[in-house]
């Protein structure tokens, strides 16, 4: 059996052709999605006016950005073209960074970059704070609707675990996701997939997202405005930046250890007390 959940492995045969069913399902609703998101930037990028051949050519060639040398590239065909066309340019970075979120293709920290390299750092953070939180809120959403048979046929354990951790911090939960969106204790593509799944409200996950992510972004967008001053990708780990994620984080965590400690104080109090009655 090629996928992970023992227990798919042993089903009988209606079972098990029910969740391949299911998960064929989940796959046709994205390749949909998927194809929307599509046609919508198609459909925005036929109303710009057709770009210089050489310029074209070498935008296609490097978009998505994939390492710093694209970024510049890119940056070099539109800070003309998009000085003409601000908001129609801003869009179609906006909608791929949100389909690349959705379906959690790789390349969104060099869209942060040039982001921050088009518009400059504050107006190119706000751009990639709101367009990384819609797109992991449309990978939720997705996942929500038709992920579950997928996710767990994938991650049955860390399911498991994920949904009793998330139950024993019921009262606590923001703390708690905003302390994985600073952490890299679980992948994004897990929390994404897995939230709405295991009870997470969807407010919940955007805020916590929306700010837990904001560090990371920060520095990118930072870095896309100072484009020239930085060599590699390794060249984004701003110490400062990196020091305040981790008080942020333990910050978020407090209340959560607090809680807990307050009720294994309180069950020891109990159970001290039931003692003495017995006596």
């Amino acid at each position: 059996c090629y996928l992970r959940s023992k227990s798919l492995c042993n089903m009988g045969g209606s079972k098990t052709k029910l969740v391949w069913r299911e998960i064929r399902s989940t796959v046709f609703t994205g390749a949909i999605v998927l194809a929307v998101y599509a046609s919508v930037f198609f459909g925005i990028l036929s109303t710009l006016p057709r770009m210089d051949e050489v310029e074209k050519l070498k935008l296609w060639a490097n978009f998505p950005p994939r390492s710093l040398q694209s970024v510049g590239a890119v940056r070099e065909v539109l800070i003309g073209y998009g000085a003409h066309y601000p908001v129609r340019v801003g869009a179609l970075i906006a909608l791929l960074y949100i389909t690349m979120q959705t379906f959690m293709i790789p390349g969104t920290t060099s869209l942060n970059i040039l982001a921050g390299a088009q518009y400059g750092w504050l107006v190119g953070f706000i751009l990639v704070a709101f367009t990384s939180t819609l797109g992991s809120t449309s990978s939720y959403l997705l996942s929500w609707a038709v992920g579950r048979p997928l996710a767990q046929a994938v991650w049955p354990d860390r399911m498991e675990v994920f949904r009793n951790e998330v139950a024993a911090r019921k009262n606590k939960l923001f703390n708690y996701m905003l302390f994985l969106r600073l952490t890299p204790l679980l992948p994004n593509i897990f929390i994404n997939v897995a939230s709405p799944i295991v009870g997470i409200p969807v407010h919940i996950f955007f805020l916590a997202t929306l700010l837990g992510c904001a560090p990371n972004n920060f520095v990118a967008a930072n870095a896309g405005a100072r484009l020239g001053e930085i060599k590699s990708l390794s060249d984004l780990s701003d110490r400062r930046m990196l020091l305040l994620s981790g008080l942020v984080a333990v910050a978020a965590l407090v209340p959560t250890l607090l809680t807990r400690n307050q009720q294994q104080t309180a069950a020891k109090g109990a159970a001290g007390d039931s003692k003495d009655k017995k006596e």
